[in-house]
């Protein structure tokens, strides 16, 4: 099938060139400055570049974000389709979703290192150092999510070190720290006269230097939080001294938009253009091979939850119908198992929200309720169900959300909750739905939310429960054969990620 052609090819060639070229809003020119070019390439360029590639990573579901969104009961496979038995028996290889390696890999974290290696001996470049020193740590701590062991210190140093070796993940994990450390350092310290980081350049915070440290502080916060369970000393030393106020709060999105538009498939939203319409509005391929996850569904459902027709589709009956990942009913055609909603596929110049306000109240909730931050975990809770049903278009938003968190019901009434962490990581879950479904993936590998998590029915599924990781691509074991053979059989069920308890 075509799909699955789609889904586990590297990017292509067009694609590369899309979110490597420079653009600004308004423009969005996909041709200029040459990507392969780089040291061509002024910091202000090459930054427009830089995050709108990151945008594509974190927001393009095919062959980046789709496994996770199978994987934590947002997603099933259409029934109308065949041939995604890999994905749906947990059967991953080194060529499924390589994206997330070869990509990040070969075209983000350079460009930000290209920043970073024209910016560090310069003090008036201070703001363009500190965004890429962030930006790095920012796809770093998800590569280690992903595999593990990583090529870190050696890294993105080609023609000196072409053979980097990996470093494991909790060597990563505080380089990344020290990195965001030192991004925040150098824009807080930027002297008087220090070159601004120009607004139509600056496609997610428009040079807003004070939002670029609460993005960073949130970041940092979020790696921190994975380690919950296994090193809560480097949690609560790293965030020692931060409260509420030093990360994104209401309204406050990370959110790339270089002037997406409709003019052409290249220009749209990458989530539009990837499982959403083309620009003469007919459905991709991906829109009609995603469908509503029954496990999501029936969560939605049972809790009275309006996001559902945010989430997903109605049928021809006016209701929303998800289907079990792995069934093989062929009865479940597209007519009757629902479709990827209008609150997720708003429009094709939609923002691309690399981490959402209400994500990052949801971790300030979880950090308050164990102790971590200041700040107050109930009003920090009520505060990212508003921020999701905003998100979302849900009609009258915060009144909503406030009805939904007050029903008589322990899973969305912080007041009736027993387990207090639970609840709130179950909730974020509800609400990381398609946004951020790499972090929901975490979540569950750390405190093993949600419990009742099903595994695929697909014939031939052994698996006890969900994967852990992703192998490395065959990229790495024919370029770097000796580095990635050295890091033994990837074990995806079994094996765990360093901060795994």
């Amino acid at each position: 099938m075509f799909q699955r052609i789609k889904s586990y090819l590297s990017v292509s060639s067009a694609l590369l060139l899309l979110v490597t070229a420079g653009c600004k809003k308004g423009t969005f020119d996909i041709n200029t400055p040459n990507p392969n070019q780089p040291s061509s390439v002024s910091p202000q360029f090459q930054l427009s570049a830089a995050l709108t590639a990151s945008a594509y990573a974190s927001f393009n579901a095919s062959g980046y974000t789709e496994f996770a969104n199978l994987y934590m009961g947002y997603w099933a496979f259409s029934g109308d389709y065949g041939g995604y038995g890999t994905t749906a028996t947990y059967n991953l290889n080194n060529g499924s979703y390589t994206g997330n390696w070869d990509y990040v890999y070969n075209t983000i974290l350079v460009n930000y290192q290209g920043i970073i290696n024209s910016s560090r001996k310069d003090v008036k470049q201070a703001n363009f150092f500190g965004v890429a020193e962030i930006m790095e740590a920012f796809h770093f701590q998800r590569l280690v999510d992903e595999y593990n062991n990583i090529p870190y210190t050696q890294a993105l140093q080609g023609g000196i070190v072409n053979y980097p070796k990996y470093d494991d993940g909790k060597t990563v994990y505080a380089g990344i720290l020290k990195q965001i450390d030192s991004g925040i350092a150098a824009i807080q310290g930027a002297p008087a006269d220090a070159v601004s980081l120009p607004s139509k350049y600056d496609v997610m915070f428009g040079g807003d230097m004070d939002m670029w440290v609460k993005f960073a502080n949130t970041v940092k916060l979020r790696i921190v939080m994975n380690l919950t369970q296994t090193d809560e000393a480097t949690t609560k030393a790293e965030l020692n001294g931060l409260g509420t106020g030093d990360f994104l709060g209401v309204g406050e999105d990370a959110a790339i938009n270089p002037g997406y538009s409709n003019a052409n498939a290249q220009q749209q939203n990458p989530f539009w253009g990837s499982v959403g319409f083309t620009p003469s509005n007919s459905q991709t391929g991906n829109h009609q091979f995603y469908r509503a996850n029954a496990y999501a569904v029936n969560f939605y459902s049972n809790h009275n939850d309006p996001r559902l027709n945010a989430f997903y589709d109605t049928t021809s009956d006016g209701q929303v119908h998800g289907r079990v990942f792995g069934s093989q009913n062929g009865a479940e055609h597209n007519t009757v198992i629902s479709a990827i909603g209008s609150g997720v596929l708003q429009s094709p110049s939609q923002n691309a929200y690399i981490l959402p306000a209400f994500e990052s109240l949801f971790l300030q909730a979880e950090a308050a309720q164990r102790g971590y931050i200041s700040g107050t975990a109930s009003a920090l809770y009520k505060s990212a169900v508003e921020e999701s049903f905003r998100i979302l278009g849900i009609d009258d938003a915060k009144t909503a959300a406030d009805t939904y968190m007050t029903q008589s019901d322990a899973v969305t009434n912080y007041s009736l909750a027993g387990d207090k962490i639970t609840f709130l990581v179950t909730q974020e879950w509800a609400a990381l739905n398609m946004f951020d479904p790499v972090t929901s993936w975490n979540n569950w590998k750390r405190l093993k939310v949600p419990a009742t998590l099903p595994v695929s029915i697909y014939p031939g599924t052994t698996a006890p429960h969900i994967p852990i990781r992703l192998i490395y691509p065959q990229s790495e074991y024919t370029a770097n054969t000796a580095n990635a053979n050295a890091q033994g059989t990837v074990d995806i069920i079994n094996g765990k990620i360093f901060w795994m308890p």
